[in-house]
C-alpha cells in the first residue's frame, strides 16, 4: 500500500509530434498497461473528481485512486494497493475492489466501495525517459471504440527546472499547449461513442 504525490505537466500530441519526441530522447523500451475504470451507476466517483482503476501490467497489477489537490499545476495524490495479476483478473471479473487503502479512501468520501463496478477499459502503451528535469513519458492510449490518442507527460519534483525544460521542449517541436482531459474521462467518452455506433 502506498500514497504518493504526482506533479506533472501534460499535453496531447499529434502522431507526428509523438514520433519526433520519441526519436529525440533516450527512452526505455515501451510497455503496455490495461486500465479498468470503476464508478457507481450514478457516477459518484466522477462527480467527486476522482479517478478509480485497476491497472494490469505484464507481471503485476494495482488498484489506484487518484485524488486531485488544489493547485494551479496538475497535482494529484495517488493511493495504491498492490495486487497480483490473478487477483486483478478475479476482481475485474467479479466487478469488485480489494479491501485496502483505496476502499477506505472511497468510504471516507461517502462512496460505498461495494457500489463501484468496472465501467470501461483503455490500454496504454508507455515509453519513459529519465531526465535531469524529471520523468518524460509518452503514451498512446487505445479505447473501446478502436480509436487511439497520443499524450506527453512530464513528472517533476523541481517545478522551476521542469518548467524551463517543458516550455523549451514544446517550443522546439512547435507544440501548442492544449488542455488535457484525463484518461479516465476520455475512456468513458470513447465507450459511449462506441455504443452509439
Amino acid at each position: 500500500m502506498s500514497i504518493s504525490r504526482e506533479q506533472e505537466f501534460k499535453t496531447t500530441l499529434t502522431k507526428t509530434d509523438f514520433l519526433a519526441i520519441l526519436n529525440q530522447f533516450d527512452f526505455e523500451p515501451g510497455f503496455s498497461q490495461m486500465n479498468t475504470y470503476y464508478d457507481t451507476p450514478t457516477g459518484a466517483v466522477k462527480k467527486a473528481g476522482l479517478g478509480l482503476r485497476i491497472r494490469q501490467f505484464k507481471d503485476r497489477a494495482e488498484q489506484t485512486l487518484k485524488v486531485p489537490n488544489k493547485n494551479q499545476h496538475r497535482d494529484l495524490e495517488e493511493i495504491t494497493d498492490p495486487l497480483t495479476s490473478v487477483e486483478a483478473r478475479s476482481l475485474i471479473d467479479q466487478g469488485q475492489l480489494k479491501t485496502g487503502q483505496v476502499t477506505t479512501a472511497l468510504a471516507a468520501r461517502e462512496i460505498d466501495p461495494a457500489a463501484v463496478h468496472p465501467q470501461t477499459q483503455a490500454k496504454t502503451t508507455r515509453s519513459v525517459a529519465h531526465l535531469k528535469a524529471g520523468l518524460l513519458t509518452l503514451d498512446q492510449t487505445f479505447y473501446m471504440d478502436n480509436t487511439s490518442d497520443f499524450e506527453l507527460e512530464m513528472e517533476y519534483h523541481d517545478l522551476p527546472q521542469a518548467q524551463v525544460f517543458y516550455d523549451t521542449l514544446l517550443h522546439q517541436f512547435n507544440i501548442e499547449k492544449r488542455p488535457v482531459i484525463n484518461k479516465v474521462q476520455r475512456a468513458f467518452m470513447h465507450v459511449h461513442d462506441s455504443q452509439a455506433d
